[in-house]
């Protein structure tokens, strides 16, 4: 009997520690979340740079600095009249050689305006020189390319051998003039072509009792180089 009291009260102890166990409320477990890792570096860099700005085009594009030199042959007439002597009128018809020399600069690709002087002299025998000087304004439809016209108006001369008064006469006026023609490039900015011109003036002298009117017109066929 004292045998079984011994093994009986190991039980009854293990049986009331397992109620008492029970009866206690469950442990909370406290989860924290994970922080995101840190974003590692790329091994390569695949980031790209801004676009710059377009380079503009300065090779063959008719812009700043603007120099024409022309040389041509053509035809030339002129006629001349002296209100008070009827009998000093006279025409002066043939060829002439044609000398142009403008010079300025390019406000804006592909337009160039400054000032020119315009030469005809006469290749008749009776001779005589028509001068047209003053602003001009020279054109290109493509900036890059050749085709060129222009024109100017300004003031514009006159002197001749008048062969029925046997003298050397000057007159003074207004002319005007135009031309087109095309420029090939040959070096950088330099280029070169034909070019048609037509110029006009009207011109007279009042001095020493005289009343003289003159009229001169050409028409000219030449070649041209420019850097612009």
């Amino acid at each position: 009997m004292k045998a079984f009291v011994l093994l009986l009260a190991p039980v009854c102890v293990a049986a009331l520690s397992a109620v008492a166990i029970a009866d206690e409320p469950p442990a909370t477990i406290q989860l924290t979340p994970q922080q995101p890792a840190a974003p590692s570096r790329p091994v390569i860099d695949l980031s790209t740079p801004a676009v710059a700005l377009a380079v503009p085009r300065t090779y063959h594009v008719h812009d700043g600095f603007y120099l024409r030199a022309s040389v041509g042959f053509g035809d030339y007439h002129a006629s001349f009249s002296d209100a008070n002597r009827p009998n000093r009128n006279f025409d002066n018809h043939g060829g002439d050689l044609a000398l142009d020399l403008l010079i300025g600069g390019s406000p804006s690709p592909g337009v160039a305006v400054g000032g020119a002087l315009l030469i005809d002299p006469t290749l008749s025998t009776n001779g005589g020189v028509s001068t047209l000087i003053g602003p001009f304004v020279d054109g290109f439809p493509n900036r890059s390319g050749g085709w060129h016209l222009g024109g100017l108006v300004g003031f514009a001369s006159q002197s001749f051998q008048n062969v029925n008064a046997n003298s050397k006469q000057r007159t003074a006026g207004f002319g005007g003039a135009a031309w087109f023609g095309y420029d090939f490039w040959v070096a950088g900015d330099w280029a070169v072509g034909p070019e048609l011109r037509l110029m006009g003036a009207r011109t007279s002298d009042t001095k020493s009792d005289e009343n003289i009117a003159a009229f001169a017109r050409s028409f000219t066929i030449g070649m041209s180089a420019v850097f612009n």
